[in-house]
């Protein structure tokens, strides 16, 4: 099943994914501080600079705004995302690939 922008189905795709975001940012203190732990580890990303990565996924979480308007971020963001160029090219390859086989 695909995702079309007016579909109920993607309305609701979007409603999920902005309330899964709401509910991580809620445990970010936990997240940020699990991640903090990892700073140890020998995983590369990590451990090169790890307080580089964990401000960066502070960022992330956008904790400078209420819920509401990281529903509006967030969503603002899930539509740019569908009308990027390379996930439509990579879309439109897939099509081919199967309708050739």
């Amino acid at each position: 099943m695909l995702l079309f922008p007016c579909s109920q189905y993607y309305t609701r795709f979007k409603s999920y994914c902005c309330e899964a975001y709401n509910i991580l940012r809620k445990s970010s203190n936990l997240i940020l501080n699990l991640f903090h732990l990892m700073a140890g580890s020998n995983i590369p990303d990590i451990a090169s600079d790890p307080e580089k990565g964990i401000l960066k996924l502070q960022e992330k979480f956008r904790l400078d705004l209420d819920d509401e308007a990281c529903v509006h971020f967030f969503q603002d963001l899930i539509n740019e995302s569908v009308s990027a160029l390379f996930p439509q090219m990579v879309e439109t390859i897939h099509r081919w690939a199967q309708y050739w086989r």
